[in-house]
């Protein structure tokens, strides 16, 4: 699936993304997540086993690990196909976040 990208300046969600996962396991469907910009806002990386009815935070032992409060470059891997990622600005006070999901 192509990239998305846009601007959080309240809070919502981006539309959702695909990762392209290699049916030979070697690439593991990995893509970029990258947040620029000055604000002060929460933006979580969430992911939806069922496209798109529930979205989970992405969390480690129950921890979220994916809540952004600054500019970030991340490389995420999904290994399983069929899974779609977004993300949701869950908190906002001030400044323009610009985003980007793709491979």
């Amino acid at each position: 699936m192509a990239a998305i990208a846009g601007t959080f300046t309240a809070t919502g969600q981006s539309a959702s993304f695909a990762p392209a996962v290699d049916p030979r396991g070697t690439n593991g469907g990995a893509f970029n997540v990258t947040l620029s910009g000055t604000f002060v806002g929460t933006v979580k990386l969430q992911r939806s086993f069922d496209n798109g009815t529930t979205w989970h935070d992405i969390t480690a032992a129950g921890t979220a690990i994916a809540a952004f409060t600054t500019a970030v470059s991340e490389v995420w891997v999904e290994p399983e196909a069929g899974v779609i990622f977004r993300l949701n600005c869950t908190a906002y006070t001030s400044g323009t976040v610009t985003y980007r999901l793709g491979a």
